[in-house]
């Protein structure tokens, strides 16, 4: 404020020198910024020449009689840039411009779009530069942007020192002269032979651009420097030259470290390869060699980074557009401390699809874990739960049907034990770990006969035991349970299909049959194919003449006295009923009873 009112102040006593003495609030401030743009600008000429305020900063020909077109800057709010309803049409060049340290200064002029209303008017106040002229003059250079024919006055004009084919690819070589404009200019533009960071700072809008206004003075920073602005960086480096770094991207890594943690970016933001997000690639030095960081952003899931080992993963499985999605944590440390991990969130429609990790393991792999088989182990405790690190990726099942990813606990916790995740549609995400793992591959996993689980292990309706379900699925239709049965005794087993479904209704290992001793056996009885598994009280078959019929007691004893499968009665039709205390089944060649 004091600053402010010493320039009023100055003004007040220069009033001829802007243009007369009777000022306006509202002028006299605007002549104050131009009386503090020329001290700062042309500080020698002004001081010998107090007249000249005006023109020190404006350049000669300020005047809307002088003909010339507004500069797009005192338009658009301090924007070095074509306005809404206009387009680059085409642009000449002032040779040796000390605005561009002794090289060319490059004018675009912005021409109204066909369609858009606009009229000829000038700047409303001749104390600043906004006093030339606005859609009056009906020309075009028209180098820049040839698809487009029709075109109307010259709105305003932009300002560069990069050549306009660099700066538009839109634009051609083609070349025009006016060295006349080469001291034209205004407030809202670099002052005098800026540094090469001011000057891209500039190309990108200036302080009415997308950056926002100058936060303070440039800085060194590794071995370059950059500037800090109100909605970014921008960056110079000798080895990739100059960058910026804006908005969510900005406000990420200038609130979890800043520049000096996640080092300085090597490109400028780009839209992600999905078109759902925007990113960029930081690098900074450790240990003598550049360490990259990418940071993510998207509005679905906000922003994130990855790094190191985990960047390598992430990037080999298809960035943003693979299975992980965006990052939404940097590179953080697991629960235990031991390894690293980064959180993901897979985004498709608008909104998360699901959610996972990449993370690092005491084995040093990287591995990622997401979608339902995620949310299971994360509800299990994740690397600190029972289940442990993963061992794989989440890879698909044959034919497709599920995903599956292994686990394992770290060594340090005790004797390892492996487990696996495994999720279809149907049945759901569940984990199958131990000797019931090893069995269950025994009978073929998940394309044998058991199919997939259905429930995590648990205790047996006694407690004696542990019991997991599972279920076969064949395309979109679901066949009958299965389950695994590990008794400390009496051994591990699996009892599937129609047999599975018998035990079950006859009520499992509390049930007629009771445990399971074996695995299901095949046999013939004459021309009949038929299985048959070995149960504490009983054995129960399945063949095609009986599905899943089980025989106990003095009736199973009376049966195996006459011969069994292989005897005169063949096998089973029906599991045996017992009335008024005479157990009873009919079978291929007959019937039979027993006494219970």
């Amino acid at each position: 404020m004091t600053s402010t009112n010493t320039a009023l102040r100055l003004v007040r006593r220069a009033g001829t020198a802007l243009g007369g003495t009777r000022l306006t609030r509202r002028s006299l401030f605007a002549r104050a910024a131009v009386f503090g743009s020329a001290m700062a600008i042309n500080p020698v000429g002004f001081a010998i020449r107090p007249a000249s305020a005006y023109g020190a900063v404006c350049g000669d020909a300020a005047n809307c009689s002088d003909g010339y077109s507004i500069f797009c800057c005192t338009i658009n709010n301090g924007g070095n840039f074509c306005p809404d309803g206009t387009f680059l049409g085409g642009w000449w060049k002032a040779d040796n411009s000390g605005f561009c340290c002794g090289g060319p200064r490059y004018y675009l002029d912005c021409n109204a779009t066909c369609g858009t209303e606009y009229s000829c008017h000038c700047g409303d106040d001749p104390g600043t530069c906004d006093h030339r002229r606005s859609n009056c003059v009906d020309f075009r250079y028209g180098q820049c942007h040839l698809e487009i024919a029709c075109y109307g006055p010259v709105t305003c004009r932009l300002v560069t020192c990069t050549p306009p084919w660099a700066f538009d690819p839109s634009c051609t070589t083609t070349s025009a002269t006016d060295n006349d404009t080469a001291t034209h200019t205004a407030p809202c533009l670099a002052g005098d032979c800026p540094t090469p960071l001011v000057l891209r700072y500039y190309d990108l809008g200036g302080p009415g651009g997308f950056l926002g206004g100058q936060v303070g003075a440039e800085r060194p920073i590794q071995d370059g420097s950059w500037l800090q602005l109100a909605n970014g960086g921008l960056f110079s480096l000798p080895s990739s030259g100059i960058h910026y770094l804006h908005g969510p991207l900005w406000s990420h890594v200038e609130q979890n470290g800043g520049p000096s943690h996640f080092g300085v970016p090597t490109k400028d933001d780009a839209i992600t390869a999905d078109g759902l997000g925007m990113w960029n690639q930081l690098t900074m030095r450790r240990h003598r060699q550049p360490f990259i960081t990418d940071v993510y952003w998207s509005p679905t899931v906000g922003a994130g980074s990855v790094s190191g080992s985990i960047r390598s993963w992430w990037a080999a499985s298809g960035h943003e557009r693979g299975p992980m999605g965006y990052p939404t944590s940097d590179v953080i440390h697991t629960k235990d401390g031991a390894c690293e991990v980064v959180r993901f969130s897979k985004v498709s429609g608008g909104a998360v699809a699901y959610r996972g990790v990449v993370i690092t393991t005491p084995l040093s792999k990287v591995h990622g874990v997401y979608g339902p088989i995620y949310e299971h182990w994360k509800m299990s405790g994740r690397e600190v739960g029972p289940l442990g690190y993963p061992t794989s990726d989440v890879t698909a099942t044959p034919g497709t049907i599920g995903h599956f990813a292994t686990f394992q606990t770290s060594p340090a916790s005790g004797p390892a034990t492996r487990s696996a995740i495994y999720a279809t549609k149907a049945t759901g995400a569940w984990t199958i770990n131990g000797s019931l793992l090893d069995a269950w591959h025994s009978v073929g996993g998940p394309t044998g006969p058991l199919g997939y689980p259905t429930s995590d292990a648990g205790p047996t309706m006694d407690a004696m035991a542990t019991i997991q379900s599972f279920r076969r699925i064949s395309g979109s239709s679901r066949t009958q349970p299965g389950f695994l049965v590990d008794h400390p005794t009496k051994g591990c087993w699996a009892v599937m299909s129609s047999i599975a479904a018998t035990w079950q209704a006859l009520g499992r290992e509390t049930g007629s049959l009771g445990y399971p001793l074996a695995d299901r056996t095949s046999g013939f009885a004459g021309a009949t194919h038929y299985r048959s598994q070995q149960f504490e009280q009983g054995i129960a078959y399945s063949s095609s003449v009986g599905r899943g019929v089980a025989l106990w007691g003095s009736l199973l004893a009376a049966y195996e006295n006459a011969g069994g499968p292989a005897g005169s009665l063949g096998l089973p039709l029906a599991t045996q009923t017992i009335t008024n205390g005479v157990a009873s089944a009919d079978f291929q060649g007959g019937s039979l009873s027993a006494a219970v």
